[in-house]
């Protein structure tokens, strides 16, 4: 939507725990002076994992601010239905995290329960922890109609199709340096360079990237030709990710219809018109409500899920034999810097102490052909570590 001056009013909502940032742009419907200027967002998600669980604070703000308000010092407990009690302890501005790690249990409810600084309580509705609904499968398949590329299949049986689940995923991909040759350039003198062996790993690195999509399927609603299986995820065949080996850890969380409704409208909202619009009396409601004014506008909501997860390897070479690999992020063109400068260019001395580009070779006559460092170097995409999880 192209901005107007004036004639939108636009709010940001940061929803920590989706890893979304909703930017909704309204034209002609301007809210009521004040109705975002103090609202609280209440995001978390509490899972079946044993782990230190997490809840997020902000504030709604304005476009024009630029960066969000994280609500501090407030109090933050977890309570489930046998009256056991879980703090949580403020890590960072806005973030709360459990004092100990745990998980919730299936069948049995939780209910969060905040009190900021000044006083003010917030509870959300008591939320029912759903049965651990295992993934079924997990597969990838190359696609040929229409796009050219991989997909991520998640596989259901019959048992799980009127299941409601949200997706996560963490996908690791192999980089090698398509111009490393083992050796560097070295300074061992003002302006004299020799070739020098490298003594660290820069031809093979590995990258974890984390999903900050909504994602969320409830089969019964997709299901078609009785084909039960859901995309989770689609990578381009020119996304150089796949390049070499690739690997997806999926997390499916089962959660109640509620959670899904609210995802599933937070998710069709973020690129439209629906969160602030006049049908929405201004805000998105969640499950978190005031318990000292029923009329304060709270945005967010509180999750309960339980967690399957699974992960798979493939290799390019798997789906594209004989294939050409996906473009480079570079284009990786050798080239000779001079070595005194030209019009301010920088010269190979500079660049090789602004450690900006690798060695690549020698011409004929002694001079240094180099490469953009990203082209010889993979650290500056990726780790050299390799995964604890990682299978060749």
């Amino acid at each position: 939507m192209a901005h107007k001056a004036l004639k939108n009013t636009c709010w940001i909502v940061f929803l920590a725990i989706t890893g979304l940032v909703t930017n909704s742009c309204i034209e002609s419907f301007v809210p009521e002076t004040g109705i975002f200027d103090d609202a609280l967002v209440i995001e978390s998600t509490i899972t079946t994992e044993v782990k230190e669980q997490q809840v997020f604070l902000n504030r709604a703000f304005r476009f024009e601010e630029f960066v969000p308000v994280p609500e501090e010092n407030a109090k933050v407990i977890v309570k489930d239905d046998l009256g056991d009690e879980h703090s949580f302890q403020e890590t960072s501005p806005g973030k709360y995290t459990s004092d100990v790690a745990f998980g919730a249990q299936p069948d049995r409810s939780y209910q969060l329960l905040v009190t900021t600084s000044d006083g003010k309580e917030y509870s959300s509705d008591a939320v029912l922890a759903p049965k651990i609904s295992p993934i079924h499968g997990l597969k990838a398949n190359r696609v040929v109609s229409g796009e050219d590329g991989m997909e991520i299949l998640v596989e259901y049986d019959d048992s799980q199709t009127s299941t409601f689940f949200r997706y996560q995923f963490e996908e690791t991909y192999q980089i090698i340096a398509p111009d490393w040759t083992g050796s560097e350039l070295r300074a061992v003198a003002p302006f004299v360079l020799v070739v020098w062996p490298l003594d660290r790993e820069e031809r093979v690195c590995y990258k974890t990237d984390v999903s900050n999509d909504i994602i969320v399927n409830r089969p019964l609603e997709t299901n078609q030709n009785n084909v039960l299986e859901f995309q989770v995820r689609f990578i381009d065949r020119n996304n150089y990710i796949i390049s070499h080996r690739y690997s997806v850890l999926v997390k499916q969380l089962s959660i109640s219809e509620e959670s899904y409704r609210y995802l599933k409208k937070l998710d069709e909202s973020s690129g439209g018109d629906d969160l602030f619009s006049p049908s929405q009396p201004g805000f998105f409601r969640g499950n978190v409500r005031s318990t000292n004014n029923q009329d304060e506008k709270v945005l967010g909501f509180f999750h309960v899920a339980s967690v399957s997860s699974k992960r798979i390897f493939f290799n390019y070479s798997d789906f594209f034999p004989n294939e050409d690999l996906p473009p480079y992020v570079d284009g990786c063109l050798p080239f000779k810097p001079p070595t005194q400068s030209v019009n301010g260019e920088p010269t190979i001395f500079e660049m090789v102490a602004n450690n900006v580009v690798r060695y690549h070779g020698t011409d004929a006559f002694g001079e240094f052909i180099v490469v953009p460092r990203v082209c010889a170097d993979c650290t500056v995409l990726g780790d050299p570590n390799v995964p604890e999880f990682w299978e060749e």
